[in-house]
């Protein structure tokens, strides 16, 4: 069973603390947005995985961070200019260790049936997915109410919410405006979600106070994640998951 509790609209998203979201999957030790990032990082205890997903030509949904191909793939060009069937050509893996090689960029269906079971998946949205594919690939695996859908383009959140009350939606923002409360609460949003820049005590306290929880990006470090803990950061993305782990044992 995933990390998050809510699983029908009149529960509250109510994710444990202080907890680990692996960014990317566990994305220092294994080719980010990869099956064997998300193997790793639910080995190291990760409750919650975050990865990237894009559309290709054809539609299709796929885990990959980057608009272009070169710099995690041995392919090049737009993602957006190739068909699904294209993409399996490409190794996903060799760029970070030839150990890695043969790794495939994966698609969303094959992230969800390999995360959904073992953690909550986190699934930022870097490319508009039509709203109607991401409800039916969501409840198709029965995760509507335990994954969370992020994005920077808070219009296309509002697009998402008109599809869908019971989605759980994530507001990102690399920097604070006083107006991110109110945007995430007109979203109906449940999580905001900082730059660890952006994070502050005070911050923090008036997105509680709006009924937010509050997560932040990527602390690596552990002193870092120690001052995210310490002002009420809850959800920490990480590419480093084990942190929290070795964070709760001490």
């Amino acid at each position: 069973m995933s990390a998050a509790t809510a699983s029908t609209s009149d529960q509250a998203f109510t994710p444990p603390r202080i907890f680990a979201v692996a960014h990317r999957g566990a994305s220092a030790y294994a080719p980010e947005n990869t099956i064997a990032a998300f193997d790793e990082a639910v080995a190291l205890g990760a409750q919650f995985i975050e990865f990237d997903v894009r559309l290709t030509k054809d539609g299709v949904p796929v885990v990959i961070h980057d608009a272009t191909l070169e710099r995690t793939t041995n392919g090049q060009g737009n993602v957006a200019d190739h068909c699904r069937f294209d993409l399996l050509r490409y190794d996903a893996g060799t760029w970070v260790h030839p150990r890695f090689a043969g790794l495939r960029i994966p698609t969303l269906e094959e992230t969800l049936l390999a995360v959904g079971p073992l953690a909550t998946p986190v699934i930022e949205l870097k490319a508009p997915v039509p709203p109607l594919v991401l409800e039916e690939l969501l409840l198709k695996y029965d995760l509507i109410g335990d994954s969370l859908l992020i994005s920077f383009d808070h219009a296309y959140l509002g697009a998402l919410r008109k599809q869908n009350k019971d989605f759980r939606l994530g507001v990102l923002a690399q920097h604070w405006t006083d107006t991110l409360p109110k945007i995430a609460k007109t979203l109906a949003a449940d999580v905001l979600i900082l730059h660890t820049d952006a994070v502050g005590a005070a911050r923090v306290s008036t997105a509680q106070s709006h009924g937010l929880e509050t997560w932040c990006y990527t602390p690596n470090d552990p002193g870092l994640v120690a001052a995210c803990a310490a002002i009420g950061v809850t959800g920490i993305i990480t590419d480093k998951p084990d942190l929290i782990r070795n964070r709760q044992a001490s």
